[in-house]
């Protein structure tokens, strides 16, 4: 994806990840996971959530049931903004499996699980199988 990634109006590859990564979520979501699940540091992650906040790309909202914690969404501006600047990209990724039989691209799937489970088995935090 990254080589198709569109280079100008400031899309860097953790800005699109981030936004790519929120439009798979039914829920806001809390920093700490997304943060987590890119590889980022609370601090990085933050001034991220700041930058696409103060442009009206994803927006904070306060916990269902703690005030206290803050959790991020896409924006209707942000949906539209990832599907237009990284649909292209994310079908440019899918044709990779155009070439692949069903029955192929079910055994690429049953083997990526495998790997999944043999890393969350070795302490590598990952989502599950039923978090997808």
């Amino acid at each position: 994806m990254q080589a198709t990634m569109p280079t100008g109006g400031g899309m860097t590859v953790p800005r699109a990840s981030l936004l790519l990564g929120l439009t798979l979520k039914r829920e806001p979501t809390g920093m700490s996971e997304l943060g987590e699940s890119l590889g980022m540091s609370p601090r990085n992650m933050t001034v991220l959530v700041d930058g696409l906040e103060a442009e009206g790309l994803v927006q904070r909202v306060s916990h269902q049931h703690d005030r206290r914690i803050k959790l991020v969404e896409l924006t209707p501006a942000g949906r539209e903004v990832a599907q237009r600047e990284l649909g292209p990209s994310q079908a440019a990724a899918a044709a990779l499996f155009d070439d692949f039989m069903s029955e192929e691209r079910d055994e690429l799937l049953r083997l990526l699980g495998k790997v999944g489970d043999t890393l969350r088995a070795r302490g590598v935090e990952m989502p599950s199988r039923e978090q997808r």
